[in-house]
């Protein structure tokens, strides 16, 4: 089973999507014993997708496998896709695109500059990517951030564009065989059927992936999205609109995919603080305690605020007597090698060595 996904092997038709292997699957399981006993729930379990690949782990790993599979399938030489400047997902596309062959490209906008997000661009120069700064795209106009992005495209027609966070229909599909891979692990015995998932809900593409394939899998799971970006981009309604694309191409290759509908996707807005990737007190606490208890890392401006969510939500969701499955999207490769060589002047365009002066 390890390292084929689980759609594969639950819908052996679904192999005529465009597939390169990149992650080390099945990602473990394992409960989460010291801090439930601390938070006195006695079934929280955690999703290790922050092992997900030896390069680069987290949830991009699984939606680039599909993305990937289909830019070298169509002959691209160069990818390009977009995020904030402390993207993980930006960081991800640029590692796996280089460990194939690819040249990669990005659009950035901004975001709170703190350590972790200058650790991600100096990791980032390591793979010598094409970079360029734009307005955040919910302050931009949608006209002129198009134009752009087709200005980019237009200079090098063998250029893949790779959706924000990975969340094309390919990279949902990416998150309908992580449910099935799932459903293999509590046939195995390594979890009871979750009542609840909490998942960070951002481009959304791993959110509506859980939802969908949970669905098409018959569990009686409740996948539930934190937000932690803005409500233009997560919202119910793209959420649905992006799980039944997956459904419908999952259909094409003779899958019989469900379709979902807004009372299908929980989505919750409280955790996400004043702005994008600002902290919150919530968060801080969540990632303190994940560390202390369990040694477990997460980030301020996705991780953390989703492992909020499980404290937050305790008690109205009754979740001490309930299985609760945390799905930590969060790279934990040790990136310390790449930022210890890496060199911000000659591989980060000038624009960016503000970044790192308003830092000092």
């Amino acid at each position: 089973m390890e390292n084929k996904p689980s759609l594969f092997l639950h819908f052996p038709q679904s192999e005529a999507l465009p597939y390169k292997r990149l992650a080390k699957l099945p990602t473990p399981i394992e409960q989460m014993a010291r801090l439930g006993d601390e938070l006195d729930m006695p079934q929280l379990y955690i999703k290790r997708d922050d092992l997900s690949g030896e390069l680069y782990g987290g949830n991009k790993t699984r939606k680039l496998e599909f993305i990937f599979g289909e830019a070298l399938e169509q002959g691209h030489d160069r990818v390009l896709t977009i995020g904030a400047i402390g993207s993980h997902h930006v960081l991800a596309t640029s590692i796996w695109a280089r460990h194939l062959g690819l040249k990669p490209a990005a659009q950035h906008f901004p975001q709170p500059v703190t350590d972790h997000v200058l650790n991600n661009l100096r990791a980032l120069s390591t793979t010598t990517p094409e970079l360029s700064l734009v307005g955040h795209p919910v302050n931009l106009p949608f006209k002129i951030f198009k134009q752009r992005l087709s200005e980019w495209m237009n200079n090098s027609p063998r250029t893949y564009f790779v959706q924000g966070g990975g969340s094309s229909v390919l990279g949902v599909i990416g998150y309908v065989s992580a449910a099935f891979e799932l459903v293999d692990q509590i046939e195995e015995g390594l979890i009871p059927e979750p009542d609840y998932i909490f998942v960070a809900a951002g481009t959304n593409g791993t959110f509506a992936g859980l939802a969908l394939g949970c669905k098409l899998a018959g569990l009686r799971t409740h996948v539930i999205g934190v937000r932690v970006v803005d409500k233009i981009v997560t919202n119910s309604g793209n959420v649905v609109r992006l799980a039944n694309q997956a459904a419908q191409k999952l259909r094409s290759v003779g899958v019989d995919a469900p379709t979902l509908t807004k009372q299908d996707i929980t989505l919750l807005d409280q955790y996400f603080g004043p702005n994008y990737g600002v902290p919150t007190a919530q968060g801080a606490r969540a990632i303190d305690l994940a560390e202390r208890f369990e040694k477990i890392k997460l980030d301020p401006t996705y991780t953390g605020k989703t492992f909020a969510a499980i404290l937050g939500e305790r008690i109205r969701l009754g979740l001490k007597e309930r299985t609760v499955l945390y799905w930590n999207t969060l790279s934990s490769v040790d990136l310390s090698a790449r930022i210890e060589r890496a060199n911000i002047e000659e591989d980060l365009p000038a624009s960016y060595r503000v970044f790192f002066k308003e830092s000092s």
